[in-house]
């Protein structure tokens, strides 16, 4: 069970050369008074998670239409710090193409996941906006934007049941990049 101060898209998917393009957050960081709590065989974590966050680009489309995602620069800034930053060229550049996971039907995704951690707290920073200058191909033909993603600071709640020896044998045989991810927001 977790208590998640996080950021949540006000703004719905933006649309670039026909495929939706999202920001995504997910928190690293545990808050203060994290604890467990375990006998035996049953285990229970309670936790409050907050900033840095793993991040990511996820862009969703039709197989066989678009083709990949490059990111070529990010700016942050944050209302209540009044933070401006820009991310290193240098990391970002790299293609994303779009697949379907193996044994699901449905949209293609491309996910660009920018390395390293996004330094930021939702209590404390506020409302952020992400300026993201990408490139989205389709069929050959090239669309590049620039984007805006405005994320508000929320409040949630992640309640997680999970049976480790299911998950393990569920998860024999496949390649990490298969695996059901969860706790994105």
């Amino acid at each position: 069970m977790a208590k998640k101060h996080t950021y949540a898209a006000s703004s719905s998917a933006v649309r670039v050369n026909g495929a939706q393009v999202r920001m995504q957050v997910k928190p690293e960081g545990t808050d203060g008074g994290s604890y467990a709590m375990s006998a035996m065989v049953v285990s229970a974590v309670v936790a409050t998670m907050d900033g840095p966050f793993r991040w990511r680009i996820e862009a969703t489309g039709e197989l066989g239409k678009q083709e990949s995602l490059v990111i070529h620069r990010i700016r942050t800034r944050t209302t209540k710090t009044k933070r401006d930053e820009w991310y290193p060229k240098s990391h970002l550049g790299k293609r994303a193409d779009f697949k379907v996971a193996k044994g699901e039907a449905g949209p293609a995704r491309a996910t660009y996941e920018i390395p390293g951690l996004l330094v930021v707290k939702p209590r404390e920073d506020g409302v952020m906006e992400i300026f993201v200058d990408l490139t989205v191909t389709t069929l050959g033909k090239r669309e590049r934007k620039l984007v805006l993603f405005r994320m508000d600071p929320s409040q949630t709640r992640q309640d997680e049941f999970i049976f480790l020896p299911t998950e393990i044998v569920k998860g024999l045989g496949k390649s990490p990049a298969d695996w059901n991810e969860t706790g994105w927001d």
